[in-house]
């Protein structure tokens, strides 16, 4: 498949929107639950069980998702995806209890997990190397956009028509999206993702053990493991560490935890732009730079942000970098991911990265919650967590600095 030169900014901002309309609906059901667990009354930990039930089989699945995406290509992918969990967000509105509603957001998290795999390969196919971290950085803005939108806007919505009708808003969204990307997105190369060097293809069993023999790949997933860490406790713990150590307002914290995510939404096409235009594409040398921008900041935070009064600008300032560093590696990690494992098993090595990073996202919002619990403060959790990035950050740098090279 001919691969054209530059960043296509239409291609992008179609199949972005995949990434939106998900994200409007996950993050939007999350910033909700106050509403929901009013109706339903429901124990905070019980309320807790939602992020968990949704990211507990996409974690599963997500290599077997990664495996169908190789096999039906990654418009079928994306369409199904975000059509599916438009129908099944729109279930959930109308359910009449919080079980069925866990039982159906177990459910969305099967074709959640479709859409990574589905848009990293979509990316592989049709860029090359030269603008790669750049295009992935700038499709994955359409997840940071979708986040914030559904925790600002759906819970305002939410006081005006009730969390069932913004909950169907939402999930119309992703239903007309997935008809829009049907409509709009030309996918290149054979139909239904069957390649014409087909009879070469490998079947699962293979492909699993191709990509477990790629000592690399599994060094670079273990990687995720670490990052996965610090994108799933900082957002988790943020606005608690604002409000109990500082302390902020709840309004003030509220305000900062938005920067954070637009932090992250700047961070995603940037990584990917400094790794190609400065880095000469070297993708290792850009993941030790985000790792030592992780442990510094995470450092500041344990050793200055925590012990000083800081004016309310500079807090501000802190978030927005903060979420820079920890939300906005994914268009760089991702870039390194299919690269190692190639076009051809660029959707299941998706999948394998993906175990690593929900698998750090579900353990780390509890392991940093209990180390503020044994200190009664989130120092002891910024410095444990920054020691644990920093020495994974110089085991990778040491190991791989010269692997990934220019590409």
């Amino acid at each position: 498949m001919e691969k054209e030169n530059g960043l296509q900014y239409k291609f992008l901002l179609i199949i972005s929107t995949a990434y939106l309309a998900v994200d409007i609906n996950i993050q939007g059901v999350l910033a909700l639950m106050p509403f929901i667990r009013e109706e339903f009354v429901l124990s905070s930990s019980r309320a807790g069980l939602y992020s968990t039930f949704h990211f507990l089989l996409a974690t599963a699945v997500a290599v077997f998702s990664g495996r169908i995406v190789d096999k039906i290509g990654s418009k079928k992918g994306l369409v199904v995806g975000t059509g599916v969990l438009g129908i099944l967000m729109l279930l959930q509105s109308r359910s009449p209890n919080f079980t069925l509603i866990l039982a159906l957001a177990l459910l969305s998290g099967l074709f959640f997990s479709i859409i990574t795999p589905s848009l990293n390969k979509a990316v592989m196919q049709r860029t090359t190397p030269e603008n790669r971290a750049t295009s992935m950085g700038v499709m994955q803005m359409g997840g940071g956009i979708g986040g914030f939108t559904g925790a600002v806007f759906l819970p305002f919505l939410a006081e005006k028509i009730g969390w069932r009708n913004a909950v169907s808003f939402s999930a119309l969204i992703a239903i007309l999206v997935g008809i829009f990307i049907f409509i709009f997105y030309k996918e290149k190369g054979a139909a239904g993702g069957e390649a014409a060097d087909s009879k070469n293809d490998l079947d699962f069993k293979d492909s699993i053990l191709k990509l477990f023999q790629n000592k690399d790949l599994l060094f670079v997933c273990l990687f995720g493991l670490i990052l996965g860490f610090n994108s799933g406790a900082i957002p988790a713990h943020y606005t608690l560490y604002l409000t109990q150590d500082l302390p902020l307002s709840r309004t003030s914290a509220g305000f900062a935890f938005g920067l954070l995510q637009i932090g992250g939404i700047m961070g995603r096409p940037l990584w990917g732009w400094i790794n190609d235009k400065f880095l000469n594409g070297s993708r290792s040398r850009g993941l030790v730079i985000v790792g030592i921008g992780l442990t510094l900041v995470m450092l500041y935070y344990f050793r200055i942000m925590s012990a000083l009064e800081l004016p309310l600008y500079l807090i501000y300032l802190s978030s927005l970098i903060l979420g820079f560093v920890s939300l906005g590696w994914m268009g760089l990690y991702f870039t390194t991911v299919i690269e190692l494992a190639s076009e051809k098993l660029a959707g299941i090595g998706t999948g394998l990265s993906l175990v690593f990073i929900r698998f750090g996202v579900l353990l780390s919002p509890p392991l940093f919650g209990l180390l503020a619990d044994l200190n009664n403060s989130y120092q002891l959790s910024w410095l444990g967590m920054a020691l644990i990035t920093g020495f994974f950050t110089l085991v990778f740098g040491f190991i791989y600095r010269d692997k990934f090279a220019e590409v």
